[in-house]
């Protein structure tokens, strides 16, 4: 059960007072065995001290994280990984935007049992958007769905995402776990309720750094799981094409349409040149739009009054 607690100490070693409590704390790592759930002898204070020592593990830095990270990864000892994203879980909205205890969770998540992994994931359920808008603990919720461990249920978490990602499409951390929800998706309603944000107001949206990114996301994937919703963006740059091949970012998904898009985009683009007077912005073909969904029996249909508020 020894584990090589030496990061720190070489060099010159710890203040005395600092090792005292990384020793302190060490001890409360032992204690988190999978024949000692609740800690030394069983009590809650016992348990309360383990969780409190743990946590400053986690949170004191970089030494004291990378501690709690390889007792995680250890093959030495069989880890409580329940206990311990029971603790995490406690203040786990604290954890993903802490550049240390960040680490820790990532760890977990991906040495974890289902079990534990559950125990966090409905500690993120209700807080996904806010996780996946900061700067670092967007990467918790990547590592989740990249993971997508068989045991774990991710349902919620991602309907709750999928509820928020017009304002995340545009957002500089947000757009990533967007991204990775579509490259990673496994059924088409995740890829279908992304594509119909991006049908509401596609002009504006290509011409946004962030989701500029996404679109080319949907471009590459939406083929497989919402093939119609991939020929109405299509469609629809196409229409825009003039306009965006001259823009700094629009550009980017012009080219991307072209390596991505079907033979009859290529048709459109030909066409649009032919019309470039006419091209604008706010281009929409609403009646085609409705028409195509309504040919696919979608209940939702895109209308000229839903876009989104904070976009507007």
């Amino acid at each position: 059960r020894s584990i090589d607690r030496s990061i720190g100490r070489q060099g010159g070693g710890l203040r005395p007072a600092q090792d005292m409590e990384l020793h302190r704390a060490d001890q409360a790592l032992a204690a988190l065995d999978i024949a000692r759930t609740d800690g030394a002898d069983g009590t809650d204070a016992d348990r309360s001290t383990v969780a409190r020592d743990v946590l400053w593990l986690c949170f004191s830095g970089k030494t004291g994280s990378m501690r709690v990270q390889d007792f995680i990864s250890s093959t030495s000892i069989q880890v409580n990984y329940q206990e311990l994203a029971r603790i995490m879980s406690s203040r786990v909205q604290d954890a993903w935007d802490d550049e240390h205890a960040n680490f820790v969770l990532r760890k977990l998540i991906f040495h974890g049992d289902p079990e534990a992994l559950q125990l966090i994931a409905n500690a993120i359920l209700g807080r996904a958007a806010k996780c996946a808008r900061s700067r670092i603990g967007c990467r918790v919720l990547i590592d989740f769905i990249e993971e997508d461990r068989q045991g774990v249920d991710l349902a919620q978490i991602k309907d709750e995402l999928l509820a928020h990602s017009r304002s995340l499409i545009i957002d500089f951390s947000g757009h990533h776990v967007i991204k990775v929800m579509l490259e990673y998706a496994s059924d088409q309603v995740v890829v279908r309720g992304i594509t119909f944000w991006l049908m509401e107001c596609l002009g504006f949206l290509a011409r946004q750094r962030h989701a500029a990114q996404v679109i080319e996301k949907v471009l590459e994937k939406a083929a497989a799981w919402f093939p119609i919703g991939k020929y109405v963006i299509e469609s629809g740059l196409a229409a825009l094409a003039v306009e965006l091949s001259s823009h700094v970012t629009g550009h980017h998904v012009i080219r991307h349409l072209l390596l991505y898009g079907a033979d009859f985009t290529m048709e459109d683009l030909k066409q649009s040149e032919e019309d470039e007077g006419e091209a604008r912005s706010d281009y929409v073909d609403w009646s085609r739009i409705e028409a195509v969904c309504r040919q696919a029996g979608l209940e939702t249909l895109p209308t000229h009054e839903t876009l989104p508020s904070d976009i507007a």
